[in-house]
């Protein structure tokens, strides 16, 4: 793609869209940046990228920021039916999201894994796996690296292991991943997809590309997942916890095997994968389905799934004070994510929830409660959304908590529990009302715990 002297609008500047700004720079193109926000708001993302010979604009959007412009690319924030979207399609100018951008690009194949839960600890674990065997590997997408960095840098013979979200899935045109996953699918961001039925087939756009011997991994337990295989023109490789399968990953006698063309393979006893949880053995199964198929070993996918410890911010262990357990599960950011993370703990949970209100229901979330959740601090847009359920649900009225900070619920966590209890940051929400992003709202959690040593 030639963008040399290209003039290039690029609509949003998050991570995604400031990677975007240093690579088109880079590429001698004209650079045009907008961001709904105000500068103020931004100025601190916008440092490393305040240098370049960028022409930037703020606040809301005018029609005429796009005269004279060759190409517009879209950050996965940005929805298609926003006014820069149909203004572009006025105008005749060739909008693409961020990721199909940077599939144009890409000299290297992407292994991409998409689903509503477990994408980051699966992308993750592939991403050892690849590794681990010897691959020179890229992490990146969705996880926080962003793909146009990973595509400028692996060559023919490297490797890039991406997460793609619905909202990258939403824009792609050309995007053919080498093998493609999708973990599972439950109600997510229904107020930008508008419908589940929308959201699940916007999933199911990872493989609409793929062809012959390419291959998509579908969880054969999950019935929305599964009914996209029909939708399929590469081959389907299914994963399944509960029944064991002809071709497939499947978990049999307290093992996983992997069987292709009947020729079944064990991987290794569930008791050996260090990352605990049903959850977590669905994302080996995923990630296990992949590597395997990409040629990679029986032995090195054993061993990374003996050695892999997990993501920052998914159930991750912080500290133990007095007896108190704290788990960080930002990343816990709908209600089926943060149901995982309390089936997962064993002891009784003092839970913090609560954020962003993404049109989520939290009927299935307060039911998972079952006499395990002792007290429930709420904090953010959706905290009276989450007490009024709790209540329909007969959820003490007592046991309910507010606060206005996380700092202040982690301290009310604290003095909520016992010795024995854990304290549970899983929020079942976005983290857009009160912090960046998810990642700055559990650094945020970790170091008030710290404070609570001092």
């Amino acid at each position: 793609m030639e963008l040399k002297g290209k003039k290039i609008f690029v609509a949003g500047l998050g991570v995604s869209g400031i990677a975007l700004c240093k690579v088109l720079d880079s590429l001698k193109a004209k650079v045009i940046a907008y961001d709904g926000k105000e500068y103020d708001v931004l100025k601190e993302n916008l440092e490393e990228i305040k240098s370049l010979s960028i022409d930037f604009r703020f606040g809301k959007f005018k029609k005429e920021f796009l005269e004279g412009i060759d190409l517009v690319v879209l950050s996965p924030g940005v929805p298609i039916d926003s006014d820069i979207v149909k203004t572009a399609q006025e105008k005749k100018i060739e909008v693409l999201g961020e990721v199909e951008f940077a599939y144009r690009f890409s000299k290297a194949p992407i292994y991409a894994i998409t689903g509503t839960n477990g994408k980051t600890t699966t992308t993750s674990l592939l991403g050892e796996m690849f590794k681990n065997a010897g691959r020179k590997v890229y992490v990146a997408g969705n996880i926080g690296y962003p793909l146009i960095y990973a595509v400028m840098e692996a060559t023919e013979g490297d490797f890039i292991v991406a997460e793609i979200s619905s909202f990258q899935l939403e824009t792609i045109k050309e995007f053919k991943p080498k093998i493609s996953c999708i973990i599972n699918i439950t109600p997510d961001h229904l107020n930008r997809h508008k419908t589940f039925e929308s959201y699940r087939d916007i999933k199911g756009r990872i493989f609409e590309n793929q062809r012959g011997d390419e291959y998509t991994v579908l969880n054969f337990d999950d019935p929305v997942t599964w009914s996209l295989k029909n939708k399929a023109k590469c081959r389907v490789f299914p994963f399944s916890r509960k029944s064991s399968l002809e071709n497939g990953a499947y978990v049999k006698d307290g093992s996983i095997y992997i069987s292709v063309n009947g020729n079944a393979k064990k991987i290794i006893d569930i008791e050996e994968i260090y990352i605990p949880g049903e959850h977590n053995l669905e994302n080996a199964l995923a990630a296990s389905s992949v590597a395997y198929l990409s040629g990679i070993s029986a032995n090195v996918i054993a061993n990374t799934l003996k050695t892999f410890k997990g993501v920052e911010h998914r159930i991750e262990f912080v500290d133990e004070i007095n007896g108190v357990k704290f788990y960080n599960d930002s990343k816990g950011t709908n209600p089926d994510a943060s149901i995982k993370a309390i089936q997962a703990l064993k002891t009784p949970i003092v839970l913090i929830a609560g954020g962003y209100d993404k049109g989520s229901e939290f009927d299935e979330f307060v039911k998972a409660f079952n006499g395990k959740v002792k007290k429930l601090i709420l904090i953010g847009q959706t905290a009276k959304k989450i007490r009024d359920t709790a209540r329909k649900y007969s959820y003490p009225e007592d046991d309910i908590l507010f606060a206005g900070t996380l700092e202040e619920a982690v301290k009310k966590a604290y003095e909520s529990a016992k010795e024995g209890d854990s304290v549970l940051l899983s929020p079942a929400c976005a983290s857009w009302d009160m912090f960046r992003n998810f990642e700055e709202r559990g650094r945020i959690f970790k170091k008030a715990v710290a404070e609570l040593r001092r």
